[in-house]
C-alpha cells in the first residue's frame, strides 16, 4: 500500500487519527488529515483518496450524523470496508511547564466535554469549545499559559508534546467509537461479514416496516443495528439503515434485498464488511436503561402505570 493516499478527518491527534493504528492491514502509504467528513467522503469518491477514515458510531453519543448523512445523502459510490473499534478514554494535557499549576480553564469539543460532564462540574472547571480536541491541545500548546489544559485524546497530546496530567476523566468508562474504513470498492467475503443497508420506504402503509425486518427474519438473517434519519424533505419522512449478517455476495442475503424491494422500498449497499469480534459478541447486559422492566413484571407495571394516570386530576 505504499504507494496509496489514505484521508481522515483530522486534524491530526483526533481519535479517528488513531484507528488509523488500528486497521487490520498496516497503513504505508500517504497519509493526509481532512477538515470535514464531506472532504474525507468527497475525496474518496472523487478517486482523489484510496481509502478514508471516518467516524461512525459512538458508545455513549451514538450515531455520528454528520457520517452518516454524507454516506446516506450525497455519496452513490463509497462503500464500507472496515469497521475499526477506537477506545475513548480523555486526558488532561497541560504544557510540561505548567503542570504542577491548578487547572482553572479547559479548552475541548463539545462531546468530549460532554462525556466529562463529573470531571467539570467537581473541579469547577471553565470550558471552551474547540473545533476539535486536537485543536484545543495545538491551542494550548502555543499558549503555554499557567492553569490551562486540554481535555483530548492521548494521541493529541502525544502529538503536540504535551504532559498528561490526568487520566480517564469520562463519565462513562470503556466508551468506543466505531470507524468506519471506506473506499469506492466492495470488499471481499470473508464468512463473517455484515452488510449495511439504507432502505427507503416508497410505498405508504401500516407495517411495512414489520414487513421489511421479516424478509431477513424468515431466512433466519441477524440484524445487528437499525437507524432513522428524516429524508430532509417533509416532516415524518425516514430512511432507515439497516445492517444484517451476511455478505451482499451470498444469494441468501440477496433474496431478502429482493424481496425488500419488491415490497416497495428502494435499496442502497453501504458496504459488506468484515464483523468486528468486539462488536458481534456485544451484550446489553446491565446496560439497560432505568425504568425498563422485563417480562416477570411487565403486565403489572403496565396496569400500574395506566390506573396512576387515570387517577390524575385533569
Amino acid at each position: 500500500m505504499s504507494n496509496q493516499k489514505l484521508v481522515y478527518l483530522g486534524p491530526p491527534g483526533t481519535f479517528t487519527h488513531a484507528a488509523i493504528d488500528l486497521m487490520t492491514v498496516p497503513w504505508t502509504g500517504e497519509i493526509i488529515a481532512e477538515k470535514e467528513v464531506s472532504d474525507v467522503v468527497f475525496a474518496v469518491e472523487s478517486g482523489n483518496a484510496d481509502v478514508g477514515l471516518v467516524p461512525l458510531e459512538n458508545s455513549v453519543e451514538g450515531d455520528v450524523l454528520s457520517t452518516l448523512d454524507e454516506l446516506i445523502f450525497r455519496a452513490a459510490q463509497c462503500f464500507i470496508n472496515e469497521e475499526i473499534v477506537v477506545p475513548i478514554s480523555f486526558v488532561l494535557a497541560v504544557p510540561a511547564s505548567t503542570k504542577n499549576v491548578t487547572i482553572t480553564k479547559v479548552l475541548t469539543h463539545p462531546h468530549a466535554a460532554a462525556q466529562c460532564k463529573e470531571f467539570l462540574k467537581a473541579n469547577k472547571i471553565e470550558v471552551e469549545f474547540t473545533a476539535s480536541t486536537a485543536d484545543a491541545c495545538r491551542i494550548v500548546a502555543e499558549r503555554k499559559e499557567a492553569g490551562l489544559g486540554a481535555i483530548a485524546a492521548t494521541k493529541g497530546a502525544d502529538t503536540f508534546g504535551l504532559f498528561v496530567k490526568q487520566t480517564r476523566l469520562e463519565d462513562f468508562a470503556g466508551g468506543k467509537t466505531r470507524m468506519a474504513l471506506i473506499s469506492r470498492n466492495l470488499s471481499s467475503p470473508t464468512g463473517h461479514d455484515k452488510t449495511t443497508l439504507v432502505i427507503t420506504p416508497v410505498a405508504d402503509r401500516n407495517g411495512l416496516l414489520a414487513d421489511i425486518l421479516t424478509c431477513f427474519a424468515k431466512r433466519d438473517i441477524g440484524i445487528t443495528a437499525i437507524s432513522s434519519r428524516p429524508l430532509k424533505t417533509r416532516l415524518g419522512e425516514y430512511t432507515f439503515s439497516i445492517s444484517a449478517r451476511g455478505h451482499i455476495g451470498e444469494p441468501t442475503l440477496q433474496a431478502a434485498i429482493m424481496d425488500v424491494s419488491n415490497l416497495g422500498a428502494a435499496v442502497k449497499v453501504l458496504g459488506s464488511y468484515p464483523m468486528n469480534p468486539e462488536i458481534s459478541s456485544a451484550r446489553v447486559g446491565e446496560s439497560i436503561p432505568p425504568g425498563s422492566v422485563t417480562t416477570d413484571v411487565l403486565k403489572e407495571w403496565v396496569e400500574r402505570l395506566v390506573k396512576a394516570a387515570t387517577e390524575v386530576p385533569r
